[in-house]
């Protein structure tokens, strides 16, 4: 265990005596997970309120400040453990834990409280109509227990071109397989390093072109020839306008 826990105390009580009464009945919260609350067919579809989830699995922690100006770090990747379901991830916003000294790393498993969010907006940057950023923000985690992180999803790069598609992915660990990428760029801010990602080396770029990038480990623009072509893909989904894989390691990407 990295954190110490005291041991609970049990008490015991002496009712006086009197007329023994039944329990009146409770009625129970429903157990929810991240695919209740955020799955818009879900009859516990929650934007906007509150919510309880348990048994969530750390995937990945961000700690890589890839803009170098701390604005990009901090971001905890959840994803309802085991599950490969679609809309079973999510991010979360400066979340704090129970026990306070817990320091949240893949494979831990925690229950949150928290107001789930669909963000139209960070700062000045509008989203278009109908695309929000999920994320529960400033939830508060109390450790469960210790699994392994749920394996990746085999998805369809197709998918990660479309918004709609796309959006039961996000925030979850997937793979893409045989695909090749564009030459990589840099933004403006000379840091965000992007490959675009296309089914065959001579297909076009398209408006809003799912790329790897390198939000998560010093991914650099010139790691890969464009037309370098790749048996597999791994990464969380993420989306700022649009979707990327950012991978957690170099390993995640394997070459053909």
């Amino acid at each position: 265990m990295r954190f110490a826990v005291a041991a609970p105390t049990l008490a015991l009580s002496l009712v006086a005596c009197g007329s023994m009464q039944p329990d009146a009945p409770t009625t129970r919260a429903p157990e929810l997970h991240i695919r209740d609350v955020q799955d818009p067919s879900s009859p516990n579809y929650s934007p906007g309120k509150d919510v309880t989830v348990t048994g969530e699995a750390v995937v990945w922690v961000d700690t890589f400040d890839e803009t170098k100006d701390g604005k990009s770090v901090g971001t905890v990747y959840i994803q309802d453990v085991t599950s490969q379901q679609p809309y079973s991830g999510i991010g979360l916003f400066q979340p704090s834990y129970i026990p306070n000294s817990l320091s949240a790393v893949p494979g831990d498993v925690l229950n949150f409280v928290g107001p789930y969010q669909e963000v139209t907006n960070i700062g000045s940057a509008k989203f278009p109509a109908g695309q929000t950023l999920p994320q529960l923000a400033k939830p508060v985690g109390t450790f469960s227990y210790e699994y392994p992180p749920p394996p990746p999803t085999t998805v369809q790069l197709s998918d990660l071109n479309d918004y709609k598609k796309g959006r039961p992915w996000e925030a979850m660990l997937v793979t893409l397989q045989d695909v090749y990428v564009s030459a990589g760029t840099v933004d403006n801010s000379g840091y965000r390093v992007t490959y675009p990602l296309l089914a065959h080396a001579t297909d076009p770029e398209v408006a809003n072109n799912v790329a790897i990038s390198n939000e998560f480990y010093d991914l650099k623009q010139t790691d890969f020839k464009a037309g370098a072509h790749f048996k597999s893909v791994t990464g969380i989904v993420t989306w700022f306008y649009s979707y990327h894989i950012a991978p957690r390691r170099p390993a995640d990407l394997v070459q053909q």
